[in-house]
């Protein structure tokens, strides 16, 4: 695991800035400690020979006085880079998930919750602390090992040779640490996951008694027990590091008392090089010790990474209309990591203006991919989607969704009346409007003024198609709609209400693309497209 991942500085300005800044003020903690040491050591050098030191002590104050100053501004900056960080990249994720652009499939909501939460508090200790201690680590040792040299060459050899057995025992727990973390990551994105599952369906859950402490209580354990297991190594990884580095400098001070008492060495050298052996190490101490803080920074910062890291439409052509306009899907194929089966495979099909036309297929063959290609939410592996011989990807996705309407199989809604969400895009609509659209969409029971929340809970599964399907019906009538796209809108709904759908979808004239199960839907359409491992055309 990289210390800094490339794409991080590429992407944000405020860590770009943190490590300008963790430089210069590097370089200034490196010289304040040479400094600092040098007088120390004069000082007691000169008190051994009976000559004054008042000024020496004086600087001494005043270089420790620096250097803390010094490591406040290290803190300070480094703590605003941290809440920098953190408003840039969630902003930046919130952006890229509302973002017309994008491709590919929307990320799982409770991994993204994980990550723009516990994730992202974690950077205070990746961005805040390590972060600026790696800058620290590369730049204050090869200092001190040139200020040690320049007093006495042995002590130097040693402390190169030993500084680099510590380098390779932080190589070593980072591959270690690697493995818990990604232990303790998962199990937490799979609390995550259990839990928002246990909200989703808790209503459910609650009416037909199915209690979930258990649960939740095993899913718990399992990510404390993995907390427990990287605190444990992070012990371990500290006590052996401190016993290198004490070692090393044991060795440093057992040469040049024995240099000194012999008369080849004098006081001050010494105790400048006494001085600054440990601080050669210090570093690179607190560099591991800042290791497991910031282990599950640097998971997250590659999970938000690897989040936004996807391919965007880059389509600026005008969408064509498509009141008139002939879709051609050409050798098609749509693939999916981890799977050897194509996500969707047709080999050639036409979908001209004014068809209705069912998609059908078992489960798995690409229906709703279908639906996702033609809404140019993503692009197909191999082929072509061609609107009047122009490629779909070369079309401006907003503008080609605009001429849409659309109802998936779980319908959005936002909060606010019935009235709201079939009006939802289209603020002009009169309310005479929106009830003919819900009349005619199997939803005449349903009061325009009744109140629904976002998560759908107080209505139906059918309500909820009726509404999306109303919301459609609107905005075809509008004029602002001219290719519909329906997964499954009859789901749920009993034979009255399934064929006043129909009759209304097929009353729109327009084109329609529907995912259908039930023959009286496949019985309604002009046409069926049968999906399997590959197109067979009815």
């Amino acid at each position: 695991m990289r210390p800094l991942d490339p794409r991080l500085v590429r992407r944000s300005s405020g860590v770009r800035r943190l490590l300008a800044a963790s430089v210069l003020l590097g370089l200034a903690t490196a010289g304040l400690v040479i400094a600092v040491a040098y007088v120390v050591a004069e000082v007691v050098a000169r008190r051994f020979d009976g000559e004054p030191v008042a000024a020496l002590v004086t600087a001494i104050a005043v270089g420790l006085g620096a250097r803390a100053l010094v490591a406040w501004c290290h803190t300070a900056v480094s703590a605003r880079a941290a809440a920098t960080v953190k408003a840039e990249l969630r902003d930046e994720v919130v952006d890229d998930l509302l973002d017309p652009r994008r491709l590919g499939a929307r990320p799982n909501s409770a991994r993204v919750v994980a990550l723009l939460g516990p994730g992202l508090d974690a950077f205070d200790g990746y961005v805040g602390r390590f972060l600026p201690q790696v800058v620290l680590s590369a730049l204050v040792p090869p200092l001190v090992l040139i200020a040690v040299a320049s007093a006495d060459l042995l002590s130097a050899i040693v402390l190169t040779v030993t500084l680099p057995l510590v380098l390779v025992f932080l190589v070593l727990v980072g591959m270690v640490t690697k493995d818990r973390i990604d232990r303790r990551w998962q199990a937490l994105e799979r609390l995550g996951r259990h839990f928002a599952d246990v909200l989703d369906g808790l209503t459910v859950l609650k009416v037909f008694g199915r209690r979930q402490e258990q649960g939740l209580r095993e899913v718990g354990d399992r990510h404390r027990r993995e907390s427990v297991r990287a605190l444990r190594l992070a012990f371990l990884s500290s006590l052996v590091l401190e016993l290198f580095s004490t070692l090393a400098v044991a060795l440093v001070a057992v040469s040049v008392g024995l240099r000194v008492v012999e008369g080849h060495l004098e006081l001050g050298p010494a105790l400048f090089v006494l001085l600054l052996a440990p601080e050669a190490f210090a570093p690179l101490k607190r560099l591991g010790a800042m290791f497991h803080d910031s282990t599950e920074g640097a998971e997250a910062t590659a999970e938000l990474l690897s989040l936004l890291d996807h391919d965007r439409h880059t389509g600026t052509a005008p969408a064509p209309d498509l009141r008139s306009a002939e879709i051609v899907l050409d050798g098609v194929v749509v693939r999916r990591d981890g799977r050897a089966v194509p996500g969707l495979d047709l080999a050639h099909t036409r979908i001209r203006p004014g068809e209705l036309i069912a998609v059908t297929g078992p489960s798995g063959v690409g229906k709703s991919t279908l639906l996702s290609l033609l809404m140019a939410f993503e692009r197909p592996t191999t082929g072509y989607v061609l609107v009047d011989d122009v490629d779909l990807s070369t079309i401006d996705p907003v503008a080609w969704r605009a001429q849409i309407a659309w109802v998936p199989q779980v319908p959005g809604l936002v909060p606010g009346t019935i009235e709201d969400n079939v009006r939802l895009g289209d603020g002009e609509s009169s309310r005479d409007d929106v009830m003919a659209a819900l009349r005619d969409a199997g939803a005449a029971d349903l009061p325009l003024d009744r109140v629904v929340d976002e998560s759908g809970e107080d209505v139906s599964a059918g309500e909820r198609r009726r509404i999306a399907v109303a919301r459609a019906v609107l905005r075809v009538r509008r004029g602002s709609a001219h290719l519909v796209l329906l997964d499954e809108p009859t789901a749920g709904l009993d034979p009255e209400r399934e064929a006043a759908v129909l009759r209304t979808v097929r009353s729109l004239g327009v084109t329609v693309v529907v995912v259908a199960h039930r023959p009286e839907t496949i019985a309604a359409a002009d046409r069926e497209l049968q999906l399997t491992s590959r197109m067979v055309l009815a």
